[in-house]
């Protein structure tokens, strides 16, 4: 009987090393105590926070600034829609 390819085999050489070692994940050890878990978390988390990029002041005024005029511009037309209707059924039961 053949042996059957492994999709690794079948695919080549067309997945770079690099990526290989960056999608490699470190599963969390299921033995061991808490705090040897703990520690692996944390370390985790720690390497994780390496990776963020924080926006900046200024993107940060800009998206806040855009967020919150959206609203008041949906709330203002929602209080509209809102009285119109109550006087349209206002004017229909009375």
């Amino acid at each position: 009987m053949a042996k059957r390819k492994t999709r690794r085999k079948r695919q080549g050489a067309s997945v770079a090393p690099e990526a290989e070692k960056i999608a490699k994940v470190v599963p969390l050890q299921k033995d061991g105590n808490f705090f040897v878990r703990a520690k692996q978390f944390l370390y985790e988390v720690k390497l994780e926070f390496k990776k963020i990029t924080w926006p900046s002041r200024k993107e940060t005024i800009a998206t806040t600034t855009a967020v919150v005029s959206f609203t008041l511009f949906i709330a203002f037309y929602l209080g509209l829609v809102d009285a119109i209707l109550s006087k349209i059924v206002q004017w229909l039961v009375y």
